[in-house]
């Protein structure tokens, strides 16, 4: 064998079983579920398996649904945690990729000015609320939490470098933003800057005890959630933005609205903000922006903030991001901005929103020992469910342990049960697992949704013991109860 023919069949003994593309599609489910536990997330695939999500195939989307490999058509009620107010591949905004694509342009330019990046900050600062008019452009929204941070610490130059957040919150989880969200189970275990102050949401007069005993005038800014979606979608009393606003300006302090999830008409405003006339000092946003296409953020402030922070020539490179602002995602972006503002997405969340709060709350009055409450507006929606007080069915639940799961989780096993009953797609949000989310796409229809309240009145009438049985029966098949066991352990 010459060294060619033995170099050859070397690296051909070397080169890895790689995945082809084009043969994605036809990958078995079974395959797809063991390359997520061996290579990306095992705890989360047993999350799924108990569930009942792992062994579901998605082969399309469209608007506010999802279709699966066996033929069921799926109601989203996440979209991705409110990503998709669009729904899924909008037609514009898909055809919106497909004609920058087809021009050929450059994607990446860094050297040069985009025209694309020009155009949507100009369309951005043309609906954004008072006199905001400086944009930068990231991937997502904690980076787009991360600049707002930023530049309010390099506007006072560093003299005032703390900020105050509030309990509950959810900013973020990059290191930055964890100082500033408010669940200690995403920030345990990783350094985070200690002394900023926390407040309960809704609390002025603990807001104005903070900045009162801000003495050495260290608070640059106040981060809030107009509407805290991850919190349990808690709607703050009337007139608190505004007094919070109020509070933060009176001791020199920039307010800074983070509506990563409220932006763009989900809660009947275009700007959640905009609902008490309210300004912010820096507005931050993502999710939406992109269409549910694109992956794009964008931080939002006034000039002169700006100025402050990265005016100097020799600082205007001090905040960079590689492919934030890329210019197929400000393509995509500006059409998903045209199609919230043309189609009137405020006023479709408004509308269908009441109608939809009407439906569930009459479900709660016909259940008002399961359902709490039914919380926020627009078509940002949360139903919350009380804790479930275990009767005779559930000894065997106490006696395995699962009796944690059951009533630390109740809305998790709703989902469930939608899912593998009514084919809806429904979850509990982050930092309060009492609350189910009730995010659709801003495109549904109430045709689309009338199927919600029926289903989930059904659920409950049908009685929470068997739910839970059933559910739990089901965990234990496909996960085993030494998974389910362990995961409870975990929790």
């Amino acid at each position: 064998m010459t060294s060619t023919t033995a170099h050859t069949a070397s690296a051909a003994h070397r080169a890895p079983a790689l995945i082809r593309l084009r043969d994605v599609p036809d990958l078995a489910q079974s395959r797809v579920a063991d390359a997520h536990r061996r290579h990306l997330n095992p705890a989360l695939m047993t999350l799924m398996r108990l569930g009942g999500y792992d062994d579901v195939r998605i082969v399309r989307a469209a608007g506010p649904y999802l279709f699966t490999a066996d033929g069921r058509r799926l109601l989203d009620l996440v979209s991705a945690y409110g990503a998709l107010s669009h729904g899924h591949n909008h037609p514009r905004v898909v055809a919106a990729q497909r004609w920058f694509d087809d021009r050929g342009e450059a994607d990446l330019l860094k050297e040069f000015p985009s025209a694309y990046t020009a155009a949507l900050a100009h369309n951005l600062c043309a609906v954004a609320p008072g006199d905001l008019d400086s944009v930068f452009f990231c991937n997502s929204g904690t980076e787009a939490v991360e600049g707002a941070l930023k530049i309010a610490q390099r506007h006072f130059a560093g003299k005032r470098d703390r900020f105050v957040y509030t309990e509950n919150s959810l900013h973020g989880k990059t290191h930055g933003t964890l100082s500033i969200t408010g669940r200690e189970k995403y920030r345990a275990h990783v350094r985070r800057f200690e002394d900023w102050p926390m407040v309960p949401f809704g609390d002025l007069a603990a807001l104005e005890a903070v900045f009162a005993a801000d003495t050495e005038q260290r608070i640059a800014g106040l981060v809030l959630e107009p509407i805290q979606g991850e919190g349990g979608v808690v709607v703050p009393p009337a007139g608190y933005l505004a007094a919070a606003a109020d509070v933060a300006r009176r001791h020199g302090a920039l307010l800074i609205l983070d509506e990563i999830q409220t932006a763009l008409g989900r809660t009947g405003t275009l700007f959640r903000c905009e609902a008490e006339n309210v300004t912010p000092d820096i507005l931050y946003i993502a999710k939406s922006l992109g269409g549910g296409v694109a992956t794009i953020g964008a931080t939002i402030t006034r000039a002169d903030i700006q100025k402050n922070a990265y005016g100097k020539i020799d600082e205007c490179l001090v905040h960079t991001s590689t492919f934030g602002g890329r210019n197929r995602a400000a393509a995509v972006a500006m059409e998903a901005l045209a199609v919230a503002v043309e189609d009137d997405f405020p006023g479709r969340a408004r509308e269908i929103g009441d109608w939809l709060r009407g439906e569930l709350e009459a479900v709660r009055a016909r259940h008002p020992d399961i359902i709490r409450a039914v919380r926020g507006t627009g078509l940002m929606l949360g139903l919350e469910f009380h804790p479930i007080e275990f009767k005779g069915w559930a000894n065997p639940l106490r006696l395995s342990g699962l009796d944690r799961i059951v009533a630390g989780y109740f809305p998790g096993i709703v989902g469930a049960e939608l899912l593998r009953r009514h084919d809806i797609v429904a979850s509990f949000v982050l930092n309060n697992p009492h609350v189910m989310r009730i995010y659709p796409a801003l495109v549904a229809t109430r045709e689309d949704l009338a199927v919600v309240p029926r289903a989930i009145d059904a659920l409950l009438t049908d009685g929470v013991g068997k739910m839970v049985e059933r559910t739990v029966a089901g965990a234990v098949r496909r996960a085993g109860l030494g998974a389910l066991k362990t995961w409870v352990g975990s929790r």
